[in-house]
């Protein structure tokens, strides 16, 4: 989702719609077709500026947030991205405050991996196939086994604020190339995590 195609998140209508939706008005109007098509136009444009500056990430965040610890194994960080099916969680320090995020694209590149037959690796997401993984002795990711959530987590996440426009919320998505963040309240408290589908979603 670009930013651009937020601006696209309009109702498409054409001249009949407008005509039927003149009759239904009672009394004279002193207004043409094409006319009466500006204007809507105009007024859903300024309809979505609005909103886009009135609906904050607190509005459409997900919460509670699934977290792991630092502490946290590799292998029960697998397990619980695995269960509920996402691809990333925010990390906890020991005063449980956010520092840093866990992802898939963390534990690839921390595995050295020549894929010549994955035939029997199993189905599932990647998380529960790096789960099983982890489980087997002869796995070649074992190594993996020995390590914990902030080994090989990516620190200092990038965050937003909770009193953030979902504008600025895109904005930000589309700067740093990212598709979910955590939110964070004015003391820096993780409570909740804002994705693209979000945004598209309260918009459209």
């Amino acid at each position: 989702m670009k930013i651009n195609t937020l601006n696209q998140c309009t109702i498409g209508f054409s001249d009949d719609d407008i005509v039927e939706a003149m009759r239904d008005i009672s009394g004279y109007l002193d207004i043409t077709p094409s006319d009466f098509k500006e204007i809507y136009q105009i007024a859903s444009r300024h309809a979505l500026e609005r909103l886009k500056n009135s609906v904050k990430a607190e509005h459409v965040m997900t919460t509670p947030v699934i977290t792991a610890f630092e502490e946290t194994s590799l292998l029960d960080a697998a397990k619980l991205m695995a269960h509920n099916n996402i691809s990333g969680v925010p990390v906890l320090n020991s005063k449980k405050t956010l520092s840093g995020v866990l992802s898939e694209k963390d534990f690839l590149k921390k595995l050295v991996y020549q894929d010549r037959d994955n035939s029997n690796i199993g189905n599932g997401s990647f998380m529960n196939i790096i789960a099983q993984c982890l489980e087997l002795k002869s796995c070649l990711a074992a190594d993996l086994k020995k390590l914990f959530v902030k080994d090989i987590m990516s620190s200092l996440p990038i965050t937003v604020k909770k009193s953030m426009s979902i504008m600025e919320v895109a904005a930000i998505f589309e700067s740093k190339k990212i598709n979910r963040t955590p939110v964070l309240d004015e003391g820096s408290n993780l409570v909740g995590i804002v994705a693209r589908s979000d945004i598209v979603q309260a918009l459209c």
